[in-house]
């Protein structure tokens, strides 16, 4: 009887054996070992990129509604407090604006850095139902203009296109070699 691995009765007698911790016959991966980190796919760069965008944009409108409801504090509408109304309903939505907003930067964040892409799909999500239901109203309201109309569904596009950029193959396996490394 020979000693362990001078054995050619035993099983891969004279090959290398595999680094510890991996399984033979299966591919080193990523994060166990030294093997090189993916690279970050065009699409969720881009994803990112007009995550940063969008949040922006709805951070600059939400400062255009709060100031909105500074410029209705002064008017008095004859007592009925139809003003005072008025302005909660703004800020009510400039708050839920400024919401979306810093989700979809910190998603911008996580989903460059690698971390997660959940987020910036969720706030995107919101932005999306939003966009149709303030282009529904949009398109129902004969006093809205071409402008305002255009820029609803630019935004629209925008936010869906993110969705449909981080649901991609090359984007989805970047996302699970990061949690692969993590350990999760």
């Amino acid at each position: 009887m020979g000693t362990y691995g001078n054995d050619p009765q035993q099983p891969g007698y004279g090959q290398p054996q595999p680094a510890y911790g991996q399984q033979p016959g299966y591919p080193q991966q990523y994060g166990y070992g030294g093997g090189q980190p993916p690279k970050r796919p065009g699409a969720v760069t881009t994803a990112a990129v007009l995550g940063f965008i969008l949040g922006a944009l709805a951070t600059v409108g939400a400062i255009f509604l709060f100031a909105g409801v500074g410029s209705l504090t002064g008017v008095d509408d004859a007592g009925t407090g139809l003003a005072s109304a008025l302005s909660g309903v703004l800020i009510v939505i400039a708050l839920v604006v400024l919401v979306i907003a810093v989700i979809m930067i910190w998603g911008s964040v996580l989903a460059v850095t690698g971390r997660s892409r959940v987020l910036l799909i969720v706030a995107a999500s919101v932005l999306t139902a939003l966009g149709v239901i303030g282009l529904l109203g949009s398109l129902g309201d004969t006093q809205t203009d071409a402008g305002g109309i255009i820029s609803q569904l630019i935004g629209l596009v925008i936010a869906i296109l993110i969705i449909v950029l981080l649901s991609l193959g090359p984007a989805a396996q970047y996302f699970a070699s990061h949690r692969a490394r993590r350990g999760r």
